[in-house]
């Protein structure tokens, strides 16, 4: 089938649900950190959940964190987890297949990221988003086979 029956199953849903919980980190960090102007927080509130973000915002100090866990690290954790599900849902894959399948949406935000930097598209160019998106890549390349 897939190449995934050849795993531990075990050792498989361990890797989902640390693909998932860094997923979740990334999404708590923003949710409770990131200033509420963003369109993220105008979707939640046309769902209904806004006072509940709202409530939970309450029992947090953004001034605890440094400016890189607010502002660059959810985008790395969210990079990461999606690597880290893209290796899982592709084994059994070609090398060459998994890079083509899973490649484009990492190398497009580093790619966004040198264009905020040449000011081609809206953002502020941070190196330490590079890094986020980097080096979980790195990592992910270096790992299949």
């Amino acid at each position: 089938m897939f190449g995934i029956l050849k795993y531990n199953k075990y050792q498989v849903y361990t890797e989902w649900i640390i693909a998932t919980i860094l997923l979740l980190i990334g999404c708590t960090i923003y949710l409770l950190f990131r200033p509420q102007n963003l369109l993220m927080f105008k979707i939640i509130d046309e769902l209904g959940f806004m006072p509940n973000v709202v409530s939970l915002r309450m029992y947090v100090n953004p001034n605890c964190f440094p400016d890189f866990i607010i502002y660059s690290l959810p985008a790395g954790l969210w990079i990461a987890s999606y690597l880290m599900m893209m290796y899982l849902t592709t084994k059994g894959y070609t090398r060459k297949s998994r890079l083509m399948l899973t490649l484009p949406l990492p190398i497009t935000a580093i790619i966004l990221e040198f264009m905020q930097l040449l000011g081609l598209c809206i953002g502020t160019f941070d190196v330490y988003d590079l890094i986020c998106y980097t080096i979980p890549l790195i990592f992910f390349v270096k790992t299949i086979k």
